[in-house]
């Protein structure tokens, strides 16, 4: 892992110097004091909205709904209102300060909106629209390039995109996007940026499991606004406590060294979904959002690591980390006790365990094997991983006693629980009171609930509540389970 004393050099940029503090530092306190205007915006417009269906109409209706309770307006001249909403010809018309302007305008029509824009001294423009570099057409590359050269000269406007989704800020709340499918809206401390905008649907999954959300960010073509910069934000944001992101190539690798080191100051974790290993998979990528970065997948993944950026391979293992940080806080150690009722599940993890870069499946010693053997059935084993046995669920006795005999020996900083399928363990159950009487009297050990099946469990009743334990939500899965406490681990020994 990235170490700031170490000096190697990669994308030609040595990571000694791209870590030291001032590098960037007016370009990142510009995009903070901008970003605001996206993320914290008093009143929103949105041009070309109408009342035929469209991303335009999704994003007025979210913007209504979510309980945002600044200005909203709807711009386009063919209209005097938009489902409720109040319609003018133009921004130039809108009586209040727009501080968001959401342009779902043709890719022809964008600059002249972006001059509107200018004169109204709009803060933040996120352009929805597509036809631009992403199109692989020397059209398409000129209208982009024409948004980058007004950028420069517009520095009082930042502009997001273009061909992105959105953005939303559930602590405001706001929910500009275009999609009808919004959860319920559970604020929290996981904020994302994206280049694409399908993964914004991360947050449905999260809430569903008790994990709340910040602010995403769509970025898009990333023509003036990138990863970097929305990272950078995230990093002294204070509602933010964990960032995610997906992100097919780095076009800033200098800011985005300074914002990983941002983040790693105020203790923020960045786990990335970096997509690209394949060839083939970079000429969609030149499809999708354009990004040339795309050829330096390989150069970008040791970039990532030095930095200390978690990088992960699916959006399983995106989602699974992000629960794993919430699951548990820093350990001690990468000392790991298994135990269940189920032996079979016990073999599993250890397999993946032993498996792992830095997690330590410990070998109890034969003083603590005997002392667990007096305790627990003939039929049950007392080595790591530990088997109770299923007839140990039936006696708390048994249970209690082997916790606190576990706790007692000091061979290991992490416990995990094993659960066949992913239901709340009851604080008040046989198993919940052994499991917090142990954190209890050892609070130096770390206790982290797996189920080894994911999904939904269809009991009698599905009361829509996420599985927990203590408050804290249960890691779904073996398999990607262990990859994300391993991540989780490496990423607390190193910081």
């Amino acid at each position: 892992m990235f170490k700031p004393s170490e000096k190697t050099t990669v994308l030609g940029l040595s990571t000694a110097d791209a870590h030291h503090p001032d590098l960037g530092k007016l370009e990142m306190i510009k995009g903070d004091r901008n970003l605001r205007s996206l993320f914290e915006p008093q009143g929103i417009a949105v041009v070309g909205a109408s009342p035929k269906p469209s991303f335009a109409k999704c994003i007025l209706n979210n913007i209504r709904s979510c309980g945002f309770n600044g200005s909203i307006a709807a711009v386009n001249p063919k209209y005097s209102a938009v489902d409720g909403v109040k319609c003018y010809r133009s921004i130039s018309d809108v009586p209040f300060q727009v501080d968001l302007a959401v342009l779902c305008v043709p890719a022809e029509n964008i600059l002249a909106v972006l001059q509107e824009c200018k004169l109204r001294s709009v803060g933040a423009v996120q352009i929805i629209s597509s036809g631009f570099a992403e199109l692989d057409t020397e059209e398409g590359r000129a209208r982009q390039q024409q948004i980058e050269r007004w950028a420069k000269r517009s520095p009082t406007t930042t502009v997001v995109g273009p061909n992105t989704l959105g953005v939303i800020n559930l602590h405001r709340p706001m929910v500009a996007i275009g999609d009808s499918r919004i959860p319920k809206i559970v604020p929290g401390g996981v904020s994302c940026v994206f280049q694409s905008g399908q993964m914004f649907t991360i947050m449905h999954p999260l809430i569903g499991r008790g994990v709340g959300i910040g602010k995403i960010a769509l970025t898009g073509n990333e023509v003036t606004v990138t990863t970097a910069e929305v990272i950078s934000f995230f990093a002294t944001d204070p509602q933010t406590e964990v960032i995610v992101s997906y992100s097919e190539g780095l076009k800033d690798p200098e800011n985005f060294a300074a914002a990983c080191t941002r983040a790693r100051e105020r203790g923020k974790p960045i786990i990335m979904l970096r997509v690209g290993a394949h060839l083939e998979v970079r000429k969609g990528i030149s499809r999708h959002t354009a990004t040339q970065a795309a050829n330096s997948y390989e150069t970008e993944i040791q970039f990532l690591k030095e930095l200390g950026v978690i990088t992960v391979d699916s959006a399983e293992d995106l989602i699974e980390t992000v629960l794993a940080f919430k699951a548990f806080c820093r350990p001690r150690g990468n000392r790991v006790a298994f135990a269940s009722f189920s032996g079979g599940m016990g073999n599993i993890m250890a397999d993946l365990i032993l498996s792992t870069r830095s997690l330590n499946l410990v070998s109890f010693s034969d003083r603590l094997c005997k002392r667990l053997a007096a305790i627990l059935p003939s039929f049950a084993n007392s080595f790591n991983p530990l088997d109770l046995s299923a007839q140990s669920a039936f006696n708390t006795g048994v249970l209690s006693r082997c916790m606190q005999t576990l706790g007692d020996s000091g061979e290991f900083d992490i416990l995990l629980w094993g659960k066949d399928l992913p239901m709340s363990i009851d604080d008040e159950s046989e198993v919940g009171m052994a499991l917090k009487a142990l954190e209890a009297e050892h609070p130096q050990i770390v206790v982290v609930a797996v189920s080894q099946m994911s999904g939904v469990y269809w009991d009698k009743e599905v009361d829509g509540v996420p599985p927990m334990f203590a408050g804290r939500p249960l890691l779904q899965g073996t398999g990607v389970s262990v990859r994300a406490l391993d991540k989780v681990i490496e990423w607390h020994t190193s910081t």
